[in-house]
């Protein structure tokens, strides 16, 4: 498997530390304690666990140590394996291969409230943006669902804080969703959204007459239509000085690679952003989960695990 800036980074699993059921907070240091790449909040990072299985994991903000990442993952007993090797066969002590950070999902400046709104899991990159907004004493509200109070991670830092409320789903009393919560917040201002698939869905269809540039997403899986067939077109890549020609069962990367040029990418499924390459001339159907409504408009960006041409005019950077 190829990697958009290769796993690079050699870590050592430094310390494994129980968050909530189901949820784990693992820290890998650099063995030489050399400074790691900074980063800011909304942050992923590739982790190789294993030859061609390489996940990504949202970085917790701020970092622990200049030299240390920290991330939590959910064991998903039916998932494709890669929250099982952290949980059940990771040893502390053993080294990792990491890619740097890559951030898709940043805090956007300007002085409009910020109104964070995650779903189990989907707290870790907003904690961060919360941590980050907080300290820097821009208004926000942080809205949290879990199953139950038990499975809130970083309870102990949340619960009782200003503009924080945190939902058990299964805990009897009825919580409000995200169809009572979003018509009431302001019309300026800037919505995060991170959790299950279908807690996004709900958000993309409730937030569709907000400006675009104001409403931002961070999925743990591909879209419904990203992996789906479509039709056939092909793209001239410049720098290669070839043409490739994608069958309608096939994606533009898989026909890069049969070509034979060297290509990244990580996820496969449109989310990590790996494979984002720069258009030069034609239209796209995105499919992918990374980019922006602004960045689809602008044309200029594609990634080619999932997202197809239109027609046979694509010129693309590669």
């Amino acid at each position: 498997m190829a990697l958009s800036e290769p796993c690079s980074l050699v870590l050592r699993l430094h310390a494994v530390e129980y968050a909530a059921p189901g949820v784990n907070l693992y820290r890998f240091a650099s063995p030489s304690g050399n400074a790691l790449p900074a980063f800011e909040p909304g942050a992923h990072v590739d982790v190789q666990l294993a030859p061609g299985l390489v996940r990504q994991y949202s970085l917790l903000w701020p970092q622990p140590h200049p030299s240390q990442y920290l991330i939590a993952v959910q064991l998903a007993e039916g998932g494709k394996g890669g929250s099982r090797r952290l949980h059940y066969e990771s040893v502390v002590g053993e080294h990792y291969r990491l890619s740097p950070p890559r951030n898709h999902f940043a805090v956007q400046p300007g002085a409009a409230p910020s109104v964070l709104l995650a779903g189990g899991i989907g707290i870790t990159p907003l904690l961060a943006m919360y941590r980050q907004l907080k300290g820097e004493g821009r208004p926000v509200e942080l809205y949290y669902w879990a199953a139950r109070a038990e499975h809130w991670l970083f309870q102990a830092e949340l619960q009782g804080q200003p503009g924080v409320q945190l939902f058990a789903t299964r805990e009897g009393a009825p919580v409000p969703r995200l169809a009572d919560v979003l018509p009431a917040l302001p019309a300026d201002a800037q919505l995060y959204c991170c959790g299950p698939q279908a807690m996004v869905d709900a958000f993309d269809r409730l937030t569709a007459a907000r400006p675009a540039e104001r409403t931002h997403r961070e999925r743990f899986s591909a879209s419904a239509e990203a992996l789906q067939p479509g039709g056939g077109f092909s793209a001239y890549l410049q720098r290669s000085g070839i043409t490739v020609n994608v069958a309608p069962e096939q994606t533009l990367l898989q026909a890069c690679e049969a070509a034979g040029v060297n290509v990244a990418y990580s996820c496969e499924e449109g989310v990590c952003g790996a494979c984002e390459v720069r258009i030069l001339a034609g239209h796209v159907e995105h499919r992918d989960s990374v980019l922006s409504p602004a960045e689809r408009k602008a044309g200029n960006q594609m990634l080619i695990c999932c997202s197809r041409g239109l027609g046979d005019g694509l010129v693309l950077d590669l």
